[in-house]
């Protein structure tokens, strides 16, 4: 029996340590198993009863068959309980009965030897009572076996070893009881399971707290393997909030992590428990128990609802452009890759198309790599050489000739072009917008000096700014250094804001534009008549010209019914008579017809724009078409 006191003290001391581990484990957020810890109290109590029992600091004859039903049955209880962790670790909605006849009668049948063989009836039953802890035993062999896709090699082979190991002890004593290591092998045992638990930095997501995309990938290896193994089916959601990138280099760290830390809390909230993943910047998956696509659902539903109000405060107060997309698997994906495809397509149509919504069974997932190589020829636009800037000549109508321009950017792919509406939204979700606005502001002041354009009759230059332009606070600076550094005057860059919602006209927009105005630069504020604008924020904002959309210049001329058209016409004369009393000046868009044109100048239009007159053309051609028409 001495050998057993020892064993037992070796055994009591590694449980203790693993107890203290697990505290300070808990306290600082790492992950938990509450399964696994009850089985180490178990074992840890069999031992310390064990303890208690040899240093016979009471009658033992009047201890012994207590002392014999509490530590052998503790340490049953811990077995069952770690082959039920197995079978929970490793698998998904594994129903009742498995756990029912594979440890639960075993673990019953141990208990009712242990009672039996503890009043001395018959030796039998002790040996039967090891051989129900050696089924359990194998039974986790078997779980390692059946679900050994679902852990890293490195894992599995050490608790096979471990488990190997508990059944060659459990031999050991039933054949000499006197050398009692049992409890010492089980100590062994959860000192491999502790260590093997994750790190904070492999389970968590430094930025946001949130679980990582180490452990998503992990679960959703598991979750696909038990799906194929037992059918069933799983539902996350997505969220993609776009442009993510840009706002960390606009708003700065203070202002992208107060903005981040508002996001986070809010959907937290909204998850109500469902597990959170950080996949990528901005985007998260909610992953639901089983196949509840009713909690899918709401939870798509409420993050629309949050996503359509503002975030932030004071002059970052802002709506932030979102998608979410509900993925039914293994239907929508039949396994890993094609998920993350998926995911990866949802983002990008959600952020090209403004959808709120994506449906997932509408995806094209063939565009997916062309999506891919264009994000990589964006990221590398402007160190590549791949970038030229364009030209559209503007006429206006009173003088006769071309008297100003607006500068497009392209992006050569080979021997065609990106769409601009394709690589500018990508650039703008990748953050590589900043660097290609500033080559446009730069080649477009190197034109404007290089060209003398006052000579050949063009007053100024139209350069567009996105909202993640005006939100920069150096914005100012930045258009002042490339302005001095060619030697033109801000009168000669006329700076172009798209007709946006107001959400976007934040203070900090707003300040800009003032301190630019001061400066000296115009303003023109482009596609006027989508829809969005605010009439008392275009009569406050110091816009010199404001464009109509070639959405409403061309309606009245492609309508099908004469009440359509009559209606689109009645749209277009207030537009234009709205800004000319509001004393601005006006180019219309898209004017491609001599029809078009003529009721232009019968709506007393100040300019024109479109392709009636010019294309859009590289620098050169532009430089040609301006002398050829200019000397009529």
């Amino acid at each position: 029996m001495v050998s057993g006191y020892y064993f037992d003290i070796s055994a009591f001391l590694i449980l203790i340590c693993l107890a203290y581990t697990y505290f300070l484990q808990h306290l600082h957020k790492v992950e938990e198993n509450n399964i696994v810890f009850v089985a180490l109290l178990s074992v840890l109590l069999a031992a310390g009863l064990s303890i208690a029992y040899y240093m016979k600091p009471f009658s033992r004859s009047t201890l012994t068959v207590p002392f014999y039903v509490s530590s052998w049955a503790l340490t049953a209880v811990s077995i069952a309980l770690f082959i039920l962790y197995l079978y929970m670790d490793r698998a998904y909605n594994i129903g009742r009965w498995k756990p029912v006849v594979f440890v639960g009668i075993p673990f019953a049948a141990d208990f009712i030897f242990v009672v039996l063989s503890s009043f001395d009836l018959h030796s039998a039953f002790r040996t039967a009572a090891y051989c129900c802890d050696v089924i359990l035993f194998i039974v986790g062999i078997n779980i390692l076996y059946v679900y050994k896709k679902n852990t890293s090699r490195e894992r599995a082979l050490m608790l096979w070893v471990v488990l190997i190991g508990m059944i060659a002890a459990t031999i050991v004593e039933m054949l000499y009881p006197d050398v009692m290591i049992q409890r010492f092998a089980m100590s062994l045992l959860f000192a491999e399971t502790f260590f093997n638990l994750k790190d904070p930095e492999e389970q968590f997501d430094a930025d946001t707290g949130l679980i990582s995309l180490e452990t998503f990938k992990e679960e959703i290896r598991r979750r696909f393997y038990y799906l194929k193994r037992h059918g069933g089916g799983v539902s996350l959601v997505m969220l993609a909030i776009h442009s993510t990138e840009t706002f960390l280099r606009l708003l700065g760290e203070v202002n992208e992590l107060k903005l981040r830390q508002s996001v986070i809390s809010e959907i937290t909230r909204i998850a109500d428990g469902t597990p959170i993943y950080r996949v990528r910047q901005g985007v998260y998956i909610f992953l639901t128990e089983n196949d509840d696509r009713a909690e899918a659902d709401r939870i798509q539903s409420a993050l629309i609802d949050r996503f359509e109000s503002t975030f932030g405060m004071e002059a970052y107060e802002m709506e932030l452009p979102f998608s979410t997309c509900r993925i039914d698997l293994p239907e929508m994906a039949p396994d890993g890759v094609a998920l993350t495809d998926l995911i990866h397509m949802a983002v990008r149509e959600g952020r090209l198309y403004e959808k709120p919504v994506v449906d997932a069974r509408a995806l094209d997932l063939s565009t997916e790599e062309y999506m891919r190589e264009v994000d990589e020829k964006v990221r590398h636009a402007v160190e590549s050489g791949n970038l030229e800037v364009y030209y559209q000549p503007i006429y206006s109508l009173k003088e006769k000739r071309f008297v100003s321009a607006e500068a497009l950017l392209r992006l050569h792919d080979g021997d065609k072009f990106i769409p601009p509406d394709t690589f500018i939204t990508v650039a703008e979700n990748n953050g590589s917008i900043v660097e290609i606005d500033d080559f446009v502001i730069q080649q477009v002041c190197r034109m404007i000096a290089a060209r003398n354009l006052p000579e050949l009759g063009i007053r100024y230059i139209e350069l567009n700014l996105s909202v993640s332009d005006m939100l920069q606070d150096d914005i100012s600076g930045k258009l002042t250094k490339f302005a001095d550094m060619y030697h033109v005057h801000p009168s000669q860059v006329n700076l172009e804001i798209t007709e946006t919602s107001d959400d976007a006209f934040t203070g900090v927009v707003e300040s800009n534009v003032l301190r630019l105005s001061h400066l000296g630069f115009n303003f023109s504020l482009d596609d006027f008549g989508t829809g969005y604008s605010s009439l008392s924020r275009i009569i406050m904002m110091p816009f010199d010209i404001i464009k109509l959309d070639k959405t409403i210049v061309q309606a009245p001329f492609e309508m099908e019914t004469d009440q359509e058209r009559r209606n689109a016409m009645t749209l277009l004369e207030s537009s234009a008579d709205m800004v000319k009393r509001i004393g601005a000046e006006t180019v219309a868009e898209g004017v491609e017809t001599k029809e078009q044109l003529e009721e232009m100048e019968r709506l007393g239009v100040d300019f024109i724009q479109g392709f009636y007159f010019a294309r859009p053309m590289p620098e050169g051609d532009f430089i040609n078409a301006v002398r050829a028409m200019n000397k009529k």
